[in-house]
């Protein structure tokens, strides 16, 4: 049975200080209540803490990470550098004004198919292509109507040498003359176009510059994204 060094009261068993005045059993006791808590705090603590926190975040957030951004960057970001209108216009300027030289529009019209400045030239080009087609059938259609309503003649020589042609009737000519005088404009929309794409202006063509359909149909067929 132990008994207090100091009052003299009998110790419960394993007991590391006397329950009546306090008095430690030995010194060893004494020592580790008098360590301050901050001392024994880091052994138990910072120990866990470190394990769990620095050990475990390297797995989850800095493994993770790279995986997640860095690898889906390059397809969303910066697989397709950006680029600005001012240098659209400088690449596409020297082949977008091929736009306006009749069938040649094809050629930026796959080359430069990305640029949005190639695209509004190629469209304009485009639809003065088909109008002007458009005018040369209808063109082509009065011309032969108005012969049949006003025959021509053919002039006979009597000289061998000198070949027999037909002549067209004089309201034939009036009608060809007048109807003739649209492919003037025509070649003047294509001039104008011409110095508006290779000048790095985006404007559209007079009278037929705002017609819709064939811009329309190049959005849904060749410019679908």
């Amino acid at each position: 049975m132990a008994l207090c060094k100091n009052c003299g009261q009998q110790l419960p068993e394993n007991a590391n200080a006397c329950p009546y005045c306090g008095t430690f059993v030995n010194e060893q006791n004494a020592q580790q209540a008098a360590q301050p808590v901050e001392q024994q705090a880091p052994q138990q603590n910072y120990q866990q803490n470190y394990q769990q926190n620095y050990q475990q975040a390297p797995q989850q957030n800095y493994q993770q990470a790279p995986q997640q951004n860095y690898q889906q960057a390059p397809q969303q970001g910066y697989a397709q550098p950006y680029v600005t209108p001012d240098m659209d216009v400088q690449q596409s300027k020297g082949i977008a004004w091929l736009s306006y030289m009749g069938l040649l529009f094809l050629i930026p019209m796959f080359v430069r198919r990305q640029s949005d400045y190639t695209r509004f030239h190629v469209k304009q080009g485009v639809t003065l292509f088909a109008v002007e087609l458009a005018y040369g059938v209808t063109y082509s259609i009065l011309m032969a109507i108005i012969n049949a309503i006003f025959p021509g003649h053919y002039t006979y020589s009597y000289l061998y040498y000198l070949p027999s042609y037909y002549v067209h009737s004089s309201v034939y000519n009036v009608f060809s003359f007048l109807l003739g005088l649209g492919y003037i404009f025509f070649l003047v929309a294509a001039i104008i176009g011409i110095v508006n794409a290779a000048t790095g202006k985006r404007k559209e063509l007079p009278l037929i510059g705002k017609i819709p359909w064939l811009a329309t149909l190049l959005d849904k067929t060749v410019y679908k994204q």
